[in-house]
């Protein structure tokens, strides 16, 4: 067994993974403000003074359940890292979030590439997500043209500015929609502030082995513009990395082999980012405040986070192409948030426009030579442009009763138009060299679409006290879901022109029931089932002239090809929250059950092409456990496990796929562990030292178990953390992430063009990395 497994193992029989203290620097966690001290001497003083003295864990102020809560009191298996505890576990991404969240997995290509699932409700196919991913009351999970992108999956956003990060597991759909059958993930950002002025820069620098420097340079700005009346929050960041993965040219007389007289590019995975937030509070009187925000941000990717499968390999991986695979990423969020407090309740209107442009380049040389059996291998490019502009319209009321009785409802409109566009031509030469071989078409591939989506919902959850220990909840989302479609193609891989137009319409409910009881005021118990939704979609045709065949043996109609139908899930769980030894030690656990009907899979065909439709059934089924400890003030241990038994009910026609066989991407068994020290230097700073260990169980890629590609190992990664925060508003770090330089294959993305049955693209994690961080509060 893994060394670093056992370790974790060992830890976890004693302790399991939750957000570390917020005991730091003696902040209460309900506020959860990275940047909010040190407004003046004394308050640092008293602060210094609380964190001496602080022996117990503190609790996060959630708002999982659209109010804002103890996250001990709410009944869902749920963790929450506020900013602060990020920064400190060197939590820059979504890849990194997953290693320390149990029962989360991200399929991760690359920075911005990453498919989020939660629970082992896995699915890279479709047009919506599983899992739910919110920024504030934004919804930014990838939607319509998500499962045509090797890119696809959501956007990575600064966690710079972040006041907490909640991992929410089960289905959500009840109040986050039909994107949330596996759970959601919801980023809170830091308000404006009309009161004190705040501002902060933080700079990183490090090295990856195997590849080059890094650089991070982030910054925030808060201003009263009229004292308590009008506050202005201006964050910004620049990252510039290097990559870590060289890059050959294909081999002119055989694809599966590297050039051996090329010359290599080093480091072609180049990752360079730079965004910013602007957020402004209006604030009349106490009772109503207006939050207009726009948020963009920028990221080019030198080349894919991925390496050639064959002739490449995990202990020695590098690229085997003929063409410059760069892409870039553009991304904007506008929101108005208005609140406004009556006696009883709150009324909240969230207006957003979300919009996502990628352009891209993938290399297609391997696929022209093996489809069509070139004597030797040309290069050529495949372009692709992809947008999405989404409007959502969220009103909701939450009531504050007198007694027994609570309610949320609300309503939900949330519109789509993504337009795409993609085209293999003719590179040029292309025809003089091998003598005009397909004089029929004038183009390789050209092909364009359009898809739209229109969804209405109205949702509402009501809770009732039958005694101070028993709370009931009923909740449930009513929806309507439109969609539609219209797709050219053209060019020799299409088999000449074609044209498809298509439409669809969902519409239904998806119930929750949840009753906790509260043992004693700190432990609690609850039982739930809820039930998960995704609605279907317009499928992306197989051209018949070269896939004809394989797909009947699918047995599925015309109709199937066009379109695919919704799934469903329910989810059973049973769970409590605890805390034991005068709040120095909590437990929470889960175990759950889910049946996932109608599944959306993604079949990809041997001709090359992929299409979607609805396989039979799955079961996923396991549990979570997360622990804190704090044996003495000074030292706080944490750790978790995640076990998720996630397979299909039924063998899918004309595929490999087995009943009994896992779901991709889905690891039985995640955990991790971590021990933070702190301790007072001397008047001036405090000292601290971390470390932490994560371990991902192996997983399958693909169904076919005959596939060099069909599975992927476990492994496991430290990182150490150490520094000195000042009260003067210095802190100085160093880190070492992956210390131990484990290689670890992260995903098994869908190429943008065609996959080869002889070889693939496949992502891995970062090497070794050691930096040094310097902050400056005021």
């Amino acid at each position: 067994m893994n060394k670093h497994l056992k370790g974790v193992l060992f830890c976890t029989a004693i302790i399991a993974t939750a957000p570390i203290a917020n005991v730091a620097r003696g902040q209460d966690a309900s506020t959860s403000d990275v940047g909010k001290k040190k407004a003046l001497p004394a308050a640092i003083e008293k602060a210094s003074a609380s964190t001496k003295d602080a022996t117990t864990l503190q609790g996060i102020v959630v708002t999982a359940a659209k109010r804002e809560q103890d996250i001990q009191k709410v009944p869902i298996s749920m963790t929450a890292y506020t900013g602060e505890q990020l920064e400190r576990q060197g939590i820059t991404s979504l890849s990194d979030l997953s290693r320390i969240a149990p029962a989360l997995n991200v399929a991760s290509s690359g920075p911005g590439e990453n498919n989020l699932i939660i629970r082992g409700i896995s699915s890279s196919a479709g047009s919506a997500a599983t899992v739910g991913y919110y920024l504030d009351d934004v919804p930014i999970a990838a939607s319509s043209n998500a499962a045509l992108l090797s890119t696809r999956g959501v956007i990575d956003p600064s966690v710079f500015d972040i006041e907490r990060v909640e991992v929410l597991r089960g289905p959500q759909g009840t109040i986050y929609g039909s994107s949330s059958m596996g759970g959601t993930i919801k980023y809170v950002t830091n308000q404006p502030d009309a009161d004190n002025t705040e501002a902060r820069i933080k700079t990183d620098v490090s090295g990856t082995y195997h590849g080059g420097p890094n650089a991070n340079v982030n910054g925030i700005l808060n201003i009263p513009l009229i004292q308590g009346k009008v506050g202005l929050r201006v964050s910004a960041y620049y990252r510039d990395d290097d990559g870590y993965i060289d890059r050959y040219r294909i081999d002119p007389k055989n694809y599966l082999a590297a050039d051996p007289n090329s010359p290599k590019q080093d480091n072609v995975n180049t990752y360079k980012t730079y965004g910013t937030r602007v957020a402004l509070l209006i604030k009349p009187d106490d009772s109503l405040t207006i939050t207009p925000s726009f948020i963009y941000q920028y990221s080019r990717l030198g080349s894919p986070f991925t390496y050639d499968k064959i002739p490449g390999s995990l202990e020695d991986a590098y690229q085997v192409r003929d063409v410059n695979e760069a892409n870039t990423q553009k991304s904007t969020i506008s929101n108005l948030a208005i609140h406004k407090q009556f006696d009883s309740f709150e009324l909240m209107s969230s207006t957003s426009y979300f919009t996502r442009n990628v352009s891209l380049r993938d290399d297609s040389s391997k696929v022209v030579n093996y489809f069509f059996g070139l004597p030797t291998v040309y290069p050529v490019t495949m372009y692709g442009d992809y947008k999405n502009k989404e409007f959502t319209q969220e009103i909701r009321a939450t009531s504050n009763f007198d007694g027994p009785f609570q309610a949320i409802v609300g309503a939900f409109y949330h519109d789509v138009n993504a337009p795409l566009a993609s085209s293999i031509p003719y590179p040029a030469g292309f025809n003089e060299t091998f003598n005009t071989p397909f004089p029929a078409y004038s183009t390789i591939y050209a092909g364009t679409r359009h898809a739209t989506l229109d969804e209405y919902a109205v949702f509402g959850e009501i809770s009732y006290n039958f005694t101070d220990k028993l709370k009931g909840s009923v909740g449930l989302r009513a929806f309507e879901v439109k969609q539609s479609f219209a797709q050219t193609g053209d060019g020799l891989f299409n088999g000449g022109y074609s044209s498809v137009n298509s439409s669809s319409k969902d519409y239904g409910s998806t119930p929750k029931y949840t009753l906790q009881y509260q043992l004693t005021p700190d432990k609690m118990i609850y039982a739930t089932a809820s039930q998960g939704y995704r609605p279907g979609g317009p499928n992306n045709p197989a051209p018949a002239a070269l896939c004809g065949t394989e797909v009947e043996g699918l047995g599925l109609s015309q109709s199937q090809l066009n379109k695919y139908g919704p799934d469903y899930l329910w989810n059973y769980e049973l769970g409590m929250k605890t805390a034991w030894l005068d709040n120095r030690l909590t437990v929470d656990a889960s175990v759950y059950h889910i049946d996932w009907s109608k599944v959306q899979q993604q079949i990809v065909l041997s001709c090359g092409y992929n299409i979607t439709a609805n396989f039979g059934n799955a079961v996923s089924e396991g549990g979570e456990l997360e622990v804190r400890y704090m044996p003495v003030r000074a030292l706080t241990l944490s750790a978790g496990v995640g076990y998720t038994d996630a397979h299909l009910k039924n063998d899918v026609p004309g595929t490999s796929a087995k009943d009994g066989d896992r779901l991709p991407n889905v690891p039985r068994l995640s955990a991790s562990t971590s021990a933070e020290y702190r301790h007072s230097v001397n008047n001036e700073y405090d000292g601290f030292v971390r470390a932490d260990i994560s371990y991902v169980g192996n997983e399958t890629f693909l169904y076919d178990r005959t596939s060099p590609f069909y599975r992927r190992g476990g492994f496991a990664t430290t990182n150490v953390r150490l520094g000195i925060e000042g009260h003067n508003g210095i802190d100085v770090s160093l880190y070492a992430t992956n210390l131990f330089d484990k290689r670890g294959e992260t995903d098994l993305p869908v190429a943008i063009s065609a996959d080869l049955p002889t070889t693939r693209r496949v992502a891995i994690n970062q090497p070794r990395t050691i930096g040094v961080t310097f902050q400056y509060q005021y």
